[in-house]
Order: C-alpha cells, then structure tokens, then sequence
C-alpha cells in the first residue's frame, strides 16, 4: 500500500514541477532537453528523472495530462 501511495505522491510532484517549469514560460515543453536544463535550474529532481526514464511518458503527460 505504501508503494502505491509513494508513486501516486511522486506523479502528483512530477505534475507540479511540470506545471513550474512552463508557468516560467522560457521554454517550449516540447523542447526536451530545454525542459531538462530549467529543471535542473529549478530543482525539478523528479522531473529529471522522469524525462531521463520515460520520455515518450512526458510526452504523453504534457499532451493528454495523464500518465502512462
């Protein structure tokens, strides 16, 4: 149970961090490598673990919304 709630807490971060880096609005979020660079800036650790593991997942979570 503890790993379902730690994955759900680590999408929800995920999501805001994606949410902080284009409120900034310095980067096209389809630009990946530009996302990956600001979120390196902002301290965005999930995020960058997220783009280095599953990048077609954030592709998907920046077009639909949801995760794989």
């Amino acid at each position: 149970m503890n790993r379902i709630k730690d994955e759900l807490a680590k999408r929800n971060r995920i999501r805001q961090q994606v949410l902080k880096i284009h409120n900034t609005g310095e980067a096209n979020m389809f630009d990946v490598e530009n996302v990956k660079r600001l979120a390196y800036y902002y301290n965005c650790h999930d995020l960058i673990d997220y783009l280095n593991t599953d990048r077609a997942g954030y592709v998907n979570l920046i077009l639909t919304g949801k995760f794989n």
